[in-house]
């Protein structure tokens, strides 16, 4: 599936519950569950928008230098988190 037919998926399936596409992803986000089509599309417009699948920790998509960090904290090499002092 490219991101044009993702694009229209999701419209479609936001405007079937009446909210639009913005409140259908961060609902996703929030571990709102979907039929398998709409789930594929939700995969592919958050791909396309630069995230990465993170299996570790139950993160989901996130970035890829996060992803490397949740990777690195659990092989257990640690990871230094700037703190604001």
């Amino acid at each position: 599936m490219q991101i044009k037919g993702a694009m229209t998926v999701l419209e479609r399936r936001a405007k079937f519950y009446g909210k639009t596409v913005d409140w259908l992803i961060d609902a996703m986000d929030n571990h709102m569950d979907e039929n398998m089509q709409v789930t594929e599309a939700y995969e592919v417009y958050k791909m396309h928008n630069g995230y990465v699948w993170c299996g570790v920790n139950n993160v989901g998509f996130t970035t890829p230098e996060n992803a490397a960090n949740e990777h690195k904290m659990f092989r257990g090499e640690g990871v230094q988190l700037e703190m604001d002092i």
